[in-house]
């Protein structure tokens, strides 16, 4: 059983817990936009390395050798076909590839696109949002464009736009003037197509669109997988201090009882229970303390078995001692508030009154304990009667100090037994 006392730290506890748990699950939910942005933009880096070493590759090694060929006659001089010479015609054909290979795999098809307003083939044709793009770049208002955005069936995807190199006096011999071209590339694409683009200008934009939706998937089982392990590690670390502060309290507990124990072996009487003459006289001296505050009368009954020890000689010790224990829990039956009945002695009882009103109250508790006493008490089959003498000595008048007072008590008891035992007397 928790303790009241640490009921409100583990309250607190699992308030503070329950309130970062939620904290690092709205951060591991975050966490599910953010891989998928961070993937896609991975795939957009891979998808650009391999334009640009697409783009490197034709420039580099298929066109110088057509023109080798061309030179070595092994080419006639007006030869051209873009699907050996056309980068862009190049990295379409291996893009959509690509997006075959993709779709094989299970995987989103990619859109991938060098789009332009003057493109050669109208497969490039920038659609209004790559035409606005395009005149932004030109203009200088932007460098590049990334945004989240969704389709109309409402599917995530990362938009990138990236412009391609502004166009070279080199460009020009294929983008200029139509008279300067290749004559085979005039006759493929009419002279509206892809000509008179004027140096310096961004003539196409790479234009990438990457699916968030399998992204976002991956992400929130990853995001799901942790917040199920931080939900079962903060549980764990709740039990354990849970655990911990129950085995304290445990301890604390048994540590208490342990002294009470000790305490009540310290005060009271092993055999019979009540109170023994150490907790009595600090109980009684206690209450001479108020009584003189107070001016009240404090009264102390002492008590002697009569005919007790013959019970411990002719029969046996155990007798006796059940005969002690059953006179015991008689006399805790009528002790009331500010009364106390201790075991002193062997067969020696004492009882203190505080506040009684006049010496009848005394001689009525005197003559109930007599009473009480007489009553036969049954041992293993045999029927024991004891009588008892009191003695009476109340302060102020009979002595102030609690050793005076027992003395003057003791004295009135031994007169009754010598005199008439079984009955009581008040110090002379």
């Amino acid at each position: 059983m928790m303790s009241k006392k640490n009921q409100p730290i583990l309250i607190i506890l699992a308030s503070a817990f329950l309130l970062l748990f939620t904290l690092l699950s709205l951060f591991f939910h975050n966490y599910t936009n953010h891989y998928a942005i961070k993937e896609a933009e991975k795939l957009v880096q891979d998808l650009l390395l391999t334009h640009r070493s697409i783009h490197k590759y034709v420039n580099t090694i298929s066109r110088p050798e057509l023109f080798r060929l061309k030179d070595a006659g092994l080419l006639y001089k007006d030869y051209f076909s873009p699907k050996t010479m056309s980068f862009t015609y190049t990295a379409r054909g291996i893009k959509r590839f690509l997006n075959e290979e993709r779709k094989k795999a299970g995987l989103a098809e990619i859109y991938f696109k060098l789009a332009s307003n003057n493109p050669r083939n109208e497969i490039n044709r920038a659609d209004k949002q790559e035409a606005q793009l395009l005149k932004l770049m030109n203009t200088g208002v932007i460098e590049d464009f990334r945004k989240i955005v969704k389709n109309p069936d409402g599917k995530s995807f990362l938009y990138i736009a990236i412009p391609t190199k502004p166009i070279t006096k080199s460009c020009l011999k294929c983008h200029g003037d139509p008279s300067d071209a290749p004559k085979e590339m005039v006759a493929l694409y009419p002279e509206s197509s892809g000509y008179y683009e004027k140096e310096g200008d961004v003539r196409a934009l790479i234009s990438i669109r990457i699916p968030l939706e399998r992204h976002m998937q991956d992400g929130f089982r990853i995001s799901t997988i942790f917040i199920i392990i931080l939900f079962l590690a903060l549980l764990l670390i709740y039990i354990l201090i849970w655990y911990f502060i129950h085995r304290i309290n445990q301890q604390q507990q048994l540590i208490v009882e342990q002294n009470l124990e000790l305490e009540h072996m310290a005060t009271h009487d092993v055999l019979t229970g009540l109170p023994n003459r150490r907790h009595f006289k600090e109980y009684s001296e206690n209450k001479i303390s108020q009584g003189q505050r107070s001016h009240k009368q404090v009264a102390f009954l002492y008590i002697d078995l009569d005919s007790f020890k013959a019970i411990n000689d002719e029969i046996s010790h155990q007798a006796g001692d059940m005969v002690l224990t059953t006179l015991a829990k008689r006399f805790q039956t009528f002790v009331r508030k500010n009364e106390m009945i201790a075991r002193i002695g062997g067969d020696e009882f004492c009882m203190i009154i505080y506040g009684h009103k006049d010496t009848n109250e005394l001689e009525k508790t005197a003559k109930r304990l007599i009473k009480e006493c007489t009553k036969s008490i049954t041992v293993d089959g045999m029927e024991f009667k004891v009588g008892m003498s009191i003695g009476i000595a109340i302060y102020p008048d009979d002595g102030e100090t609690y050793d005076d007072l027992m003395s003057m008590a003791d004295d009135a008891m031994y007169r009754v037994k010598n005199n008439i035992k079984g009955t009581y007397e008040f110090v002379k």
